[in-house]
């Protein structure tokens, strides 16, 4: 059963490890990415599932790992001994592929025998960051890491769709992240360089998650996205498609932009949750 869907960003500096003494500067990101874990703990998930834009991407559609251990951690970012490991849901993973069969899209299963991509095995940052806080919140459950791909919103939509199916097929609490950080043009000497266009961006889709304005979002304007240079739009539809044909209570917990890249930290609660949403911060 869904119990809460988690957004949220993934800079590795905000890892007390790698950030070292520059926590201060995220000090809002760190902070609300404490209060999503806890609130992702109170749920009592049994089961978690990491949606990422940074793990490996192939044509056919979302990439699942299928590795019985999933690991990572923070070398190339200067803290090798900072690391992670969870149990992989083959049983999911499964239900999953039976649930997309008939679908527009399917999860391309990623273990040590394909041969399409070159394998990324261990756990990307776009996982490894939320884990790191649910970890050390006392979230340790098995989880199932999937990789957005390129195919149309609409799609990707009905993959979470399919997605949520095979959760409440599942038959176990069960929480989700969507990873993803939004413009990286916020501001000059931004990593992606600058564009005035990247703030918009970041207001407009914060404002349209606070609404719940999920069409509005799959409609959302393909320039503004392109200049905008950001990275969890497609995560956040999977994530929606999984709230398909029901209202959802978004709480949005923080956003802030300190390196020119925006980090939105926010809970989705499903409708049957009782859930308050008093601690919801005003966002522009």
């Amino acid at each position: 059963m869904l119990s809460i869907i988690g957004i949220t960003p993934h800079p590795p500096i905000i890892i007390p490890e790698v950030g070292r003494g520059r926590l201060s500067e995220v000090r809002q990101t760190v902070d609300a990415m404490k209060l999503l874990s806890g609130r992702i703990k109170e749920t009592e998930p049994e089961l978690m599932v990491i949606i990422t834009p940074h793990g490996q991407i192939v044509t056919e559609g979302p990439a699942v790992l299928t590795q019985e251990q999933l690991t990572g951690d923070f070398g190339q970012f200067g803290s090798p001994d900072t690391g992670l490991t969870i149990k992989n849901d083959r049983q999911l993973i499964d239900l999953l592929v039976e649930e997309t069969s008939n679908e527009p899209i399917r999860p391309a299963l990623i273990g040590d025998t394909y041969h399409g991509a070159r394998s990324r095995k261990n756990l990307d940052h776009g996982a490894l960051v939320p884990l790191y806080y649910l970890q050390k919140a006392g979230v340790e459950v098995p989880g199932v890491h999937i990789t957005i791909s390129f195919q149309p919103y609409q799609q990707l939509y009905q993959f979470g769709r399919a997605l949520r199916r095979a959760v409440e097929n599942r038959g176990v609490p069960t929480a989700v992240i969507t990873s993803g950080d939004l413009s990286h043009r916020l501001t000059r000497g931004a990593p992606a360089g600058f564009n005035p266009q990247g703030a918009e961006f970041d207001r407009r889709l914060v404002r349209l998650l606070r609404d719940a304005r999920v069409q509005d979002i799959l409609e959302f304007d393909q320039q503004l996205v392109e200049e905008a240079g950001e990275c969890g739009l497609r995560s956040f539809i999977i994530g929606l498609g999984m709230f398909d044909g029901e209202n959802f209570k978004p709480e949005i917990l923080s956003y802030e932009g300190p390196f020119g890249v925006g980090y939105l930290v926010a809970a989705l609660h499903p409708e049957h949750s009782a859930k308050s949403t008093a601690g919801e911060m005003e966002v522009y």
